[in-house]
């Protein structure tokens, strides 16, 4: 298929909806880029977990809620089954080496306004029909209602300002961060960046249209998403005051009791990506939740490189008039 116009050429605003200014080239390249979250997304049949029961939502108050205290709390590993990436010697966290970490001001508070007003300038441009909304900017991907679109070629064909690097700038200094103390914490030298990593919105006011929007069923990521060793989110948004439930909730396995992480403005909670941590986010009863996933690997094959790298430069903006 082809490839997307150039994020740099200026084309006037077509008439109709956003679906109908996509060019069918344009629109098959963007189903290419995304095909893979859809499927990686898609929950069993008839909405089972992929790796057990998830916690009842009666006995949530009963989870531990996990404080923030910067360093990892140790859990046992749980050999990786079929689907799972192969261990990489000095990366993949093995024997009593996984666990999770929780960190508070993680970021800053400029950095969280300048991630939010990234996300919302994408997002703007889509929003799933369902509660859940999610922007990929190295594939492209948005929802829009119970599609995805490449939010780099829809930017280009409505005529909107493209994002530039200097704007992306805290985006790519975060995951840089965020990928230092992971290596250092768990002791992952090739650590590497891998795809998804991807803005999420769950806004409450909107109930489930397809599979994809039931986001509560509890998951291992190794076999939801294959590359992954280690797992990060960014919360973007505050429980309470911005939204209520959205907790990242970890399973009870092995006699641990479930446990909890409450989402915070710039607070950081990273994990093992395998089996010994299946885990889900609680409904969203209230209000719209932001947060950020940033995803590890140590395979070579399935790190991903210049991730922003179609991102205007400001002297190409200027060049165009933007």
């Amino acid at each position: 298929p082809m490839a997307p116009p150039s994020r740099n050429s200026r084309t006037s605003r077509p008439a109709g909806g956003l679906l109908q200014r996509l060019t069918l080239a344009g629109f098959a390249a963007a189903c290419i880029a995304v095909a893979s979250i859809l499927l990686l997304r898609q929950p069993k049949q008839g909405g089972a977990s992929v790796s057990g029961t998830t916690t009842a939502p009666d006995k949530l108050q009963h989870a531990v809620e996990l404080q923030a205290s910067g360093k990892r709390e140790r859990v046992r590993c749980v050999r990786p089954g079929p689907g799972s990436p192969p261990a990489v010697a000095r990366c993949t966290p093995q024997g009593d080496g996984c666990g999770w970490l929780v960190v508070d001001g993680f970021a800053s508070d400029a950095e969280v306004s300048a991630l939010r007003a990234i996300a919302d300038h994408g997002m703007d441009l889509g929003g799933g029909s369902g509660g859940p909304t999610v922007l990929d900017l190295q594939s492209g991907a948005l929802s829009l209602e119970d599609k995805f679109i490449d939010v780099w070629y829809a930017l280009n064909v409505t005529g909107r300002r493209p994002f530039t690097r200097s704007e992306l700038r805290p985006y790519a200094a975060v995951v840089e961060r965020a990928a230092a103390l992971l290596r250092r914490e768990f002791g992952s030298e090739g650590l590497q960046l891998t795809a998804p990593t991807f803005f999420s919105r769950i806004r409450a006011d909107r109930p489930p249209v397809i599979p994809n929007d039931e986001y509560w069923h509890s998951h291992v990521d190794t076999l939801q998403y294959g590359s992954f060793v280690l797992t990060s989110l960014l919360y973007l948004s505050d429980a309470d005051a911005d939204f209520r439930g959205g907790d990242l909730v970890f399973e009870a396995q092995d006699g641990r009791s479930p446990a909890r992480v409450a989402p915070r403005r710039g607070r950081l909670v990273a994990f093992s990506s395998g089996a010994e941590l299946p885990h889900h986010v609680s409904r969203v009863t209230d209000g719209v939740r932001l947060a950020l996933t940033v995803a590890f690997t140590c395979s070579p094959e399935a790190a991903i490189r210049g991730f922003l790298s179609r991102a205007a430069t400001d002297d190409q903006l200027d060049r165009d008039g933007g």
